[in-house]
């Protein structure tokens, strides 16, 4: 057999495969290069995105700001704001807001450095109910005269790449953001925050805390979604916390004791500062924030927060001037004129051609509401009236028309006269209410109540050493059965000159308010008993003196029944004075989330559904206790935070002995914080009516997105 040649047959084939497999190689070589070029820039690209957004929300806020004597758009905005309620109209509004609009993008459209990037801002569509894209109904707005009423504008901002490197294909690339212009002071934008000023006196408002007290104070370890405003922040290792007595749940005799060392707090969001004071210890670690241990943390999202200055555009809220507001809006002042005698409010009452008018005027008469200083007797003819009435009262309706006194035990005085002009003001009586004791249902159940946008006014008449009759409000009214001030978007009033309690219910039965509530006195929302009870609100309340929420949970009203549970409202709590949070003894288990996913913490229901502002102080304990706010937390004097990440072994009492610091305590990474916060942004929207209206535009961010 001829094998000549053949070896070199071997030879060549042998190169040949190894020929391909080096080309193989260097191509894959060449392809993983490309990719990974393409990778990096498409990171790249998206990493531009995003800082080209922020700087789009700053010149945006920027653009915003009437102070800036070049912003004569924003200069207009602001007088239209200080002159009228709701938008004029002439649409001039929302010419002048378009005109803004339009020199931020012209702004970026024009930067020759921001080639293959294009920034549009568009306002989310009103009228559309298509629920694949956002729109104004995805904030729960969806009163087709809605932007008639308000000023509230919802704009998505949008920013598209196709920016290529070198022999690269384009990648394209959107960043979008939503945001929300509204006329509200800058506290309602964070989750957590402190302004560090002082609160008396008025003329000192301006003034910061004094030194070395720091605006905001963590004590331990918080897990805190959304951003943070604190002039200045000082962190601890150990959180405080107060072991109280059961026999004495308003903690009066307990005094405060201090864990062990917890890791720093877990902050998803930004945190705006100028000076941090890093007080923590060296054991479990000194570093200032804990990145924490959800899934997200691999994909990059850690509670190790972007650090940012304070922004120059804080507007701040003079609590006074919104108060006096507020009492405005109630229709109240076309009756009672704080500075004369309430003469004429009493007149009105007794004169009106309305139902229990004659009541009212006979127990007048006779100084039947009188508890001092008593000065007249009255005639037969009111003493038959004041019987009959009081039959009616205690043995319900009557079907005689001219006789039925729906209203009672309450007082029916009369429509306002000021914008709404059909706004029904009702005064309801303390000593009334405490003669009736039985009646009370009557108050809130009735229709000329339930479902309207009426003004409850409680007081107590009395007279004065010169036997004038003068309002007192060393009273308390007692709120523990629903009340529905709400028709449509709008709200009536439950005025309080006094204090105000509210109870809550059962899980299966708690109790429903919704409605606005102006508290000319201190707010305690608590539990009736020894057991933990529940409510839900739809609600704005402003208190004047201090505000006390006391061993219940919080949780939003449905608008219908059939509303799925995420478009819930809240509860916003305004608080002139000292704001107390207490959850006594929740020693229960504080579980991780499934597949340990931060999502599905923040999909989780709340126990505090609501927003707390106070314009003093606030102290609040995530101890022993569990606090899962959705909504936020601010302070404008300064706000403390003590909270730790440990589950206990027993739900006993003694189980706090656990973490004091004789018991060699250690610090569980694991575990999830027994305080948490997350900011909600449908506070704006759903309680935009009701809320503090500040003479400029603030800027509301919502999530980013990324495509």
């Amino acid at each position: 057999m001829n094998e000549r040649g053949s070896s070199l047959l071997v030879v060549l084939l042998v190169t040949l495969i190894f020929s391909v497999l080096g080309l193989s190689v260097l191509g894959a070589a060449v392809n993983n290069t490309k990719l990974t070029a393409i990778r990096e820039q498409e990171i790249e690209t998206t990493a531009s995105g995003k800082v080209l957004m922020s700087e789009v929300l700053a010149k945006l806020q920027e653009n915003l700001n009437p102070d800036v004597t070049a912003n004569l758009y924003a200069k207009n905005l602001k007088d239209i704001l200080i002159k009228n309620d709701t938008p004029p109209g002439t649409h001039i509004y929302d010419i002048e807001l378009d005109s803004i609009i339009s020199e931020t993008e012209k702004y970026f459209d024009d930067n020759p450095d921001l080639k293959g990037f294009t920034v549009n801002i568009n306002e989310l569509d009103l009228a559309s109910t298509d629920p694949k894209i956002v729109t104004y109904k995805t904030y729960g707005i969806t009163e087709p005269n809605f932007k008639e009423k308000n000023y509230i504008r919802i704009f998505e901002i949008t920013i598209d790449s196709t920016e290529a490197g070198t022999d690269n294909p384009n990648i394209p690339r959107t960043v979008s953001q939503i945001v929300i212009l509204s006329p509200t002071p800058s506290f309602l934008n964070y989750a957590v925050g402190a302004y560090g000023k002082l609160h008396e006196p008025v003329g000192d408002r301006d003034k910061d805390i004094a030194s070395p007290n720091s605006a905001l104070v963590i004590n331990g370890s918080p897990d805190i979604i959304g951003n943070i405003f604190a002039p200045t922040l000082e962190l601890n290792s150990r959180a405080v916390y107060r072991n109280i007595d059961p026999s004495d749940p308003t903690g009066t005799t307990s005094i405060e004791l201090i864990t062990g060392p917890f890791h720093g707090p877990s902050v998803f969001g930004t945190l705006y500062t100028e000076n941090i004071n890093n007080k923590r210890e060296s054991n479990p670690t000194k570093a200032r924030f804990f990145e924490g241990k959800y899934a997200e943390v691999a994909s990059g999202i850690t509670g190790i927060p972007v650090i940012k200055p304070i922004s120059k555009n804080f507007v701040d809220m003079d609590f006074n001037s919104t108060r006096n507001l507020k009492w405005t809006d109630t229709g109240l002042p076309d009756f009672i004129n704080d500075s004369t005698t309430i003469e004429p409010f009493i007149t009105k009452c007794k004169s009106n051609d309305n139902y229990n008018y004659k009541l009212f005027e006979a127990l007048i008469n006779t100084d039947g509401l009188i508890e001092n200083n008593h000065s007249a007797t009255g005639s037969i003819g009111d003493l038959l009236v004041i019987a009959e009435g009081d039959e009616e009262i205690r043995n319900g309706d009557t079907d005689d028309s001219s006789k039925k006194r729906a209203q009672n035990p309450k007082f029916f005085c009369g429509n306002d006269f000021g914008k709404d002009h059909n706004k029904q003001v009702f005064l309801i009586e303390e000593s009334m209410l405490e003669t009736y004791k039985g009646s009370k249902s009557k108050l809130y159940s009735s229709e000329d109540i339930d479902g309207t946008t009426s003004t409850l006014f409680f007081t107590n008449i009395d007279k004065d050493s010169d036997h004038k009759h003068i309002f007192k409000d060393d009273h308390v009214l007692t709120l523990n059965q629903d009340l529905n001030l709400k028709d449509g978007d709008e709200k009536g009033w439950l005025v309080v000159n006094g204090n105000l309690e509210i109870n809550g219910g059962t899980e299966d039965n708690p109790i429903v308010i919704k409605g606005n509530i102006l508290v000319n006195g201190n707010l305690f929302i608590k539990s009736s008993g020894e057991n933990k009870e529940f409510l839900e609100f739809d609600a704005t309340v402003y208190v004047t003196g201090n505000s006390t929420i006391d061993n219940v949970n919080i949780d939003g009203a449905k608008e219908n029944e059939s509303d799925p549970d995420k478009e819930r409202k809240q509860l916003v709590l305004i608080s002139n004075k000292d704001l107390k949070i207490v959850r006594i003894n929740e020693y229960e288990e504080v579980l991780n989330p499934t597949d340990n996913k931060l999502v599905n913490l923040i999909n989780d229901k709340p126990n505090l559904k609501a927003f707390f502002y106070t314009d003093s102080n606030a102290t609040l304990y995530g101890v022993g206790s569990h606090f899962q706010i959705e909504g936020g937390v601010f302070a404008r004097q300064q706000l403390t935070i003590n909270a730790i990440r440990y589950n206990f072994s027993t739900d006993s009492l003694g189980a706090i002995s656990e973490i004091s610091p004789s018991t060699n305590f250690a610090s569980d990474p694991d575990a999830r914080s027994r305080f948490y916060v997350e900011y909600d942004t449908r506070v704006i929207t759903d309680q935009l009516s009701s809320l503090p209206r500040v003479n400029r535009l603030q800027l509301i961010v919502d999530d980013l997105n990324i495509q």
